[in-house]
């Protein structure tokens, strides 16, 4: 299982598995700061974006309309996924992407991880990701989320439309928030939340 798991992540990085995004397209009227690196042949740009200095693009990414990315946010990193077979460690390749969708704001050296596989971890419409927020991979974000600063959002998280996160706060992988969700600063969530 140990050499199985070292030889997909081996393999997959060069195989069409890993190309979500076929070919790359940038749109009209974004203003792009010359030290960004994006991955231009495998993102896709919308329209009238701010991408600041030193912000990473990596492929698979795909960004819609009026989206601002702050100065050396990274989206689209490896998500951080391990599994241990036969008493190591081993890192799981990550073959997925991400999705920024409309009037989306992500400050400074936030961090969007893509998710595994064929999936895409998403940012909804007019959301707000606040600074050093870390965003696992697949993670689903709804519309008008606010993550205040230095958030740690944990893998396969759900998070519901309106929701509003509070800072330093630390949300467990697999779980849902729903709909409305007030979330105080330095709140560990460790279970699903359910609103009235």
């Amino acid at each position: 299982m140990k050499t199985g798991l070292k030889f997909f992540n081996y393999l997959a990085p060069k195989t069409r598995l890993c190309q979500r995004v076929k070919a790359g397209s940038l749109g009209t009227g974004n203003v792009i700061h010359p030290t960004a690196i994006i991955d231009y042949d495998r993102v896709i740009i919308g329209d009238s974006c701010v991408i600041e200095k030193k912000v990473v693009v990596e492929k698979n990414t795909i960004i819609g309309n009026h989206v601002t990315i702050g100065e050396g946010a990274v989206i689209g990193s490896e998500g951080f996924e391990l599994r241990r077979l036969a008493g190591e460690i081993i890192p799981v390749a990550h073959l997925g992407g991400v999705i920024i969708h409309d009037n989306v704001r992500i400050g400074p050296r936030a961090c969007v991880d893509k998710s595994s596989f064929s999936e895409y971890t998403e940012i909804g419409d007019s959301s707000d990701i606040m600074t050093a927020v870390q965003v696992g991979h697949g993670i689903k974000i709804g519309r008008d989320v606010t993550v205040m600063d230095e958030t740690m959002i944990g893998g396969y998280t759900k998070i519901g439309d309106r929701v509003k996160i509070g800072r330093r706060c630390s949300i467990s992988d697999g779980i849902s928030l729903s709909d409305g969700m007030v979330i105080p600063d330095y709140t560990i969530v460790t279970r699903e939340l359910k609103g009235p």
